[in-house]
């Protein structure tokens, strides 16, 4: 997934700030959720796992948190081949 299909889906979220959406994400070694909180002006990114929750403010920031995430199951399948 793109950086810019990455700040698409997080412009709907933000869009649809008075909807519970939430995206799950598998990583290498996680799972995370992620929703964007109206209260607190903030996207949730919640480790499945751990139930630890990161709060980002930032677009450009969680965006590139989510790239990195993603990129990692790609480079690590492609070790795996």
């Amino acid at each position: 997934m793109t950086i810019i299909k990455i700040k698409d889906m997080l412009e709907t979220l933000l869009q649809y700030e008075d909807s519970e959406i939430t995206h799950t994400i598998c990583s290498v070694n996680n799972t995370f959720s992620l929703s964007y909180s109206k209260e607190r002006q903030a996207f949730q990114m919640k480790n499945i796992e751990t139930g630890n929750i990161e709060n980002y403010t930032d677009i450009e920031d969680i965006s590139l948190t989510l790239y990195n995430i993603i990129n990692a199951n790609k480079k690590k399948s492609l070790n795996n081949k």
